[in-house]
């Protein structure tokens, strides 16, 4: 599997023939999401390292032998053209060259909706002025993460975290809010102001971290970290304070975790009451 690289997006003369007027720019792209668009053509929704989230047309994307048919495929890391509009809402796809597809990911339903559970993150913040390249490379990395087997929790509380850093939105959990003091074990997360505090200093509804917890929040984005056993109950003790932050901020619609409920349910039905009868 080649590894995901970033090229700078680039900016090239105005294109020939009927999009005189519309700049031409070539840039890496984490394709997000692809919906259907008449009967032949797909609207991509694109994370950009420069551009951050850009909407587009890819004309003809639907045909299985068209051009563009390959790179207008969900989560692909892609080297795309657009044209850019101005004023317009949705800019065109000219070309997408792939240079990564995450065959794992695409073969596995439950890690396709793991990854989709990321790129909604995304999408709720789009347009908040941060810095995409750093959106970019974390995305990426949690695809590349999830794709090599990490388990999905760790790559979503790793992502989550990460994209809340990068907003601004993270609270500061080493230091008590009460006292100034350095915490180092169990703490007391006030997820509404965004404060930390000791047990001992609690101020009104909070939600209490172990020490495991906390240090697994804390160094989540160390690879030896990553990468070490985790308990289960820390992993989800965490991943719910960390969601529990996210859930604050973002407009989380959670189709993903929605549909894979719903999915679930219906394996579930299935191998309790055997399938259905032929037809």
């Amino acid at each position: 599997m080649r590894s995901l690289r970033t090229s700078d997006a680039g900016w090239l003369p105005a294109a020939p023939g009927g999009f005189s007027s519309m700049p031409l720019v070539k840039t890496a792209a984490l394709v997000l999401t692809a919906r259907p668009l008449g009967d032949t053509s797909k609207i991509v929704t694109l994370l950009s390292p420069r551009l951050g989230v850009v909407r587009a047309v890819a004309k003809g994307a639907r045909r299985s032998k068209a051009r563009l048919a390959a790179g207008s495929v969900a989560l692909r890391l892609i080297d795309a053209l657009l044209y850019r509009r101005e004023g317009r809402e949705l800019d065109i796809l000219s070309e997408a060259q792939v240079q990564w597809s995450p065959d794992r990911l695409a073969a596995d339903w439950r890690l396709y909706l793991e990854a989709g559970r990321l790129t909604e993150v995304v999408l709720a913040t789009a347009g908040g002025g941060t810095d995409p390249a750093a959106d970019f490379t974390l995305l990426r990395t949690a695809l590349e993460l999830l794709e090599g087997g990490l388990e999905p929790r760790l790559v979503r509380l790793f992502h989550l975290k990460g994209h809340l850093l990068n907003h601004g939105l993270w609270p500061r959990l080493e230091v008590c809010a009460a006292c100034g003091e350095a915490i180092d074990g169990p703490l007391e997360l006030d997820v509404a102001a965004g404060a930390a505090y000791h047990p001992r200093h609690r101020q009104g509804p909070t939600r209490r971290l172990t020490a495991g917890a906390a240090k697994l929040i804390a160094g989540i984005h160390r690879r030896a970290v990553l990468s070490a056993r985790q308990g289960g109950e820390v992993v989800d003790e965490a991943l719910g304070a960390v969601e529990a932050v996210a859930g604050y901020h973002l407009d989380l619609h959670s189709r993903n975790s929605t549909l894979r409920r719903s999915a679930e349910s219906l394996l579930a039905r299935v191998r309790e009451d055997g399938p259905p009868p032929a037809r």
